[in-house]
């Protein structure tokens, strides 16, 4: 079964209170959410203390096994709750990786 890693790279808007808000939805809601899909095995989340060329407070990470890695994005979009009106979509961004194995 392949083996993948999808980093998400965002952050909260900027209101007052904003931040906590988005944090206690991104750990009561968001990640409870996509724990739950098929396929999603573990997930971490982290402040940014350093970056360069990028502009992201926070990273998670979301390992996935699959093999219908199609199948589980598309859950991550449909299968889960709104987001908060807190969570900045234009500070939003992710990389989904392919584990390399020896062949």
């Amino acid at each position: 079964m392949a083996r993948y890693m999808l980093f998400a790279l965002n952050g909260p808007t900027e209101g007052a209170g904003d931040e906590a808000t988005y944090n206690e939805w991104y750990h009561s809601v968001h990640m409870p959410d996509l724990l739950a899909l098929d396929g999603v095995i573990a997930a971490r989340r982290f402040k940014a203390v350093s970056s360069k060329r990028i502009d992201w407070p926070y990273v998670a990470t979301y390992e996935i096994e699959t093999d219908d890695l199609a199948a589980v994005l598309k859950d991550m979009e449909t299968k889960i709750r709104p987001f908060t009106p807190t969570f900045d979509r234009s500070k939003s961004g992710m990389v989904i990786a392919m584990e390399i194995t020896d062949q």
